[in-house]
């Protein structure tokens, strides 16, 4: 769980070099690891700037508050560290009096993305990715909930159905994804993305709201036990039993086979209307 990461950088990369906030993004993120512990006249003052300024980035960065902000840093710090744990390799961080032997570990991390691969192809049946596409197909509206990586990575399959016609969105910040959801109904289709079910795990009061809508609701992840499991229409499990976060390679393979297989079956229906 890496969102207000994610927040920063995706700010900073696309804000203009120069920019007052951009800078001060850049300054925060430096310092991330003090921020649980700073007013926000601390970070004013961090990034020579005022609480204003603060405040105000803040709000760009999809936060209600600097309140919100330095709670939702906090929580990723919790996080960071477990979660590099399983990042990229399938069981932890080989430790470093073996980094000399980087040849063994380069190949050991290699199998793992391999293995995860295999059971992903293994578990997954081409029937399943076909009523997948169809579903969509079928939908008026297809909205796709996640955490900050798995949202990235739908953007490609949103831009193929787009550009096809169907009305898709794919919010980060988790209130803006609420909002969508709530304004589903039956016609449409939900895609919660997690590789390792953080995003389940994490925010139940969301999976709540994703639990009551009327929309097909459909789960890809690697875990096939969580939070209101039992109220979604069909998971996809992917991946392999030890829930490492290599299984975004697999996350990444499902939502490029769907891009591919939506646009074989309707990509030349749709151009021909």
């Amino acid at each position: 769980m890496r969102g207000a990461f994610y927040n920063l950088i995706n700010f900073i990369n696309t804000t203009n070099v120069n920019d007052v906030y951009a800078n001060a993004a850049r300054k925060i993120l430096q310092n991330i690891y003090l921020i649980p512990e700073c007013t926000i006249t601390d970070v004013a003052d961090l990034c020579f700037v005022s609480t204003a300024t603060i405040s105000r980035l803040c709000r760009k960065l999809n936060y209600e508050s600097f309140a919100d902000f330095k709670m939702d840093v906090t929580m990723n710090l919790n996080y960071f560290n477990r979660d590099t744990l399983r990042l990229q390799f399938d069981h932890q961080l080989p430790k470093r009096e073996y980094l000399h032997k980087g040849k063994e570990v380069f190949k050991a991390h290699f199998d793992n993305i391999l293995d995860n691969l295999q059971k992903t192809y293994d578990s997954v049946s081409y029937d399943d990715l076909d009523f997948i596409v169809d579903k969509i197909h079928e939908a008026n509206n297809v909205c796709f909930a996640g955490n900050f990586f798995t949202q990235s990575v739908s953007m490609q399959l949103q831009i193929e159905l787009s550009y096809l016609g169907k009305e898709c969105s794919g919010m980060y910040p988790l209130e803006q994804q609420v909002v969508i959801i709530e304004s589903l109904d039956e016609n449409d289709v939900i895609i919660v993305s997690s590789i390792a079910g953080g995003f389940m795990i994490d925010h139940p009061d969301v999976m709540r709201v994703i639990s009551k809508s009327p929309a097909y609701k459909i789960v890809i992840s690697q875990l096939d036990d969580f939070v209101y499991s039992d109220k979604v229409d069909m998971i996809l499990k992917v991946g392999t039993d030890h829930h490492s976060l290599i299984g975004k390679f697999s996350i990444t393979y499902i939502f490029e086979v769907l891009e591919a297989l939506y646009h074989l079956k309707y990509g030349t229906e749709a151009k021909g209307k």
